[in-house]
């Protein structure tokens, strides 16, 4: 009787429904040595599939993939919609054409050509095969119509284009296929509403103009099927727009700052979508460490945001990021270091107690840290006689640029106190400070406490203010 039970009980695991869809396909013109291309797929829980596809000698590939949802696959960059235990081929175009043709051999053919202005024309037989490219379709068909207009479209152009990829979407009677399609058309649609009001800041719109937001939504499941890039865009297209709904305005630091704290705290307590916590949330608070540093008001939005995390890879990073930054931040005391100058010899921060010390972290390949250099340095001249300031430069090239790094300081006269933090003499500078970026400024007072470990650049007014507000400090 156990061993019947048990051969039931394994009839029943192996007659569970297995969701399997199958992508065959093959590349026009191309054969094993023709360059391959990358496929991707996103779910809820974020990226689910992510293959390089090599051809075989005819040019052919398959691609076999469980899931039990529908799914978008970003194959070659063309978006095809694929249901559970749906198999489909594709034909990509050769690297030269624009031709994408999708059917299998016992199927009618669905075949997208593109003119030489680069609209689609879709040839329709099968209805299903249409269904799969719909959202490429409105992908392509927004895509041209930015082209063609060159960023300078009308309201009245942006509304028409909206009526005819809408118009498109109703052609088909898949409800689940048309309710990804509708997404993809709105989140387009308010991309160019907002480009709209970014080339004409002084433009007053009335309040109809904000209606596309009440037919999105950051919860919507299709939000899972955009790709990294394009939920980065929806995201602060979406919070941008929201926020001009409510009287901000364009130029407004809180809306073109990737890292903006406003946008952290409305996704903190909007947001239900885990990939937009996960990953857009995530990479904002690393976006905002990098450039500004941490902060208290930061600190809050790290605490909240390390629970609600469910990627634990994301968690653990967050968690050990938090307490690097938190070492390094205004008023902690400035992490010691030791790194050699022009002719070899150590320089030890610590050689200067009692000063207030200015270091700019440059490098000789950085193009915005030569522009904002020529700052620093005339600063550094104006307080040369000035015993209560040290105006420090470290250079982050490495060992093998040392050269190029001797030769530059030679060029410009630069016979301060200038520092070259590649050398294996000198102490980890880079890992200590978290120098993720360059040029970076930062300000040590008297006491060896940080005043800013993200400081304005020098070219900034604030930061000569800074150094002024310090040395009347005793």
């Amino acid at each position: 009787m156990k061993l019947k039970g048990l051969g039931l009980m394994v009839v029943v695991l192996f007659t569970l429904p297995v969701y399997a869809s199958k992508v065959i396909g093959s590349r026009v013109g191309a054969n094993e040595k023709s360059a391959g291309f990358f496929i991707e797929a996103f779910s809820s829980k974020g990226r689910v599939l992510y293959k390089s596809i090599k051809l075989d000698e005819n040019g052919k590939f398959e691609i076999d993939f469980v899931s039990n949802e529908p799914l978008v696959y970003w194959i070659d960059n063309y978006p095809v919609f694929v249901k559970p235990n749906e198999d489909l081929e594709i034909v990509l175009p050769e690297k030269r054409s624009n031709v994408f043709v999708l059917g299998g051999d016992n199927q009618q053919k669905s075949i997208v050509t593109t003119d030489q202005k680069g609209s689609a024309n879709i040839q329709i037989a099968g209805k299903s095969l249409f269904n799969n490219l719909m959202i490429s379709e409105i992908e392509t068909s927004w895509g041209n119509f930015v082209k063609e207009k060159k960023g300078l479209q009308t309201v009245e152009e942006i509304n028409g284009q909206y009526g005819l990829t809408s118009k498109l979407i109703k052609s088909s009677k898949d409800a689940e296929v048309n309710k990804y399609a509708t997404f993809y058309n709105n989140f387009r649609f308010l991309e160019s509403k907002i480009q709209y009001l970014r080339t004409h800041p002084e433009r007053k719109v009335d309040k109809n103009y904000f209606d596309v937001l009440n037919k999105i939504s950051l919860s919507d499941p299709a939000v899972n099927s955009l790709k990294i890039i394009g939920l980065r865009a929806l995201v602060n297209n979406y919070y941008a727009f929201l926020k001009l709904s409510q009287g901000a305005k364009i130029t407004d630091d809180d809306l073109s700052d990737n890292g903006s704290i406003g946008k952290m705290d409305y996704l903190l307590k909007n947001a239900s979508s885990e990939r937009i916590i996960n990953e857009e949330l995530n990479q904002s608070i690393i976006y905002h460490l990098s450039i500004k540093g941490w902060n208290p008001e930061l600190d809050k939005i790290m605490v909240a945001a390390i629970e609600r995390i469910t990627d634990s890879a994301a968690k653990k990073n967050l968690i050990e990021l938090r307490e690097k930054y938190s070492k390094v931040s205004k008023n902690a005391i400035a992490p010691a270091f030791s790194i050699p100058d022009a002719a070899g010899k150590l320089v030890n921060l610590n050689d200067f107690k009692g000063k207030v010390v200015a270091i700019d972290v440059w490098a000789t390949w950085c193009i915005p840290c030569m522009h904002s250099l020529p700052y620093f340095l005339k600063l550094r001249d104006k307080y040369k006689d000035n015993q209560d300031v040290v105006f420090m430069s470290i250079s982050t090239d490495n060992a093998k640029s040392k050269e190029k790094w001797l030769a530059f300081l030679k060029s410009k006269g630069m016979n301060g106190i200038d520092l070259h933090a590649g050398d294996e003499t000198a102490t980890p500078f880079e890992k200590a400070y978290n120098i993720t970026g360059i040029p970076r400024y930062i300000l040590i007072d008297k006491q060896g406490k940080i005043i800013e470990d993200h400081a304005p650049q020098a070219s900034e007014p604030e930061y000569e203010a800074l150094i002024q507000t310090a040395l009347q400090t005793k």
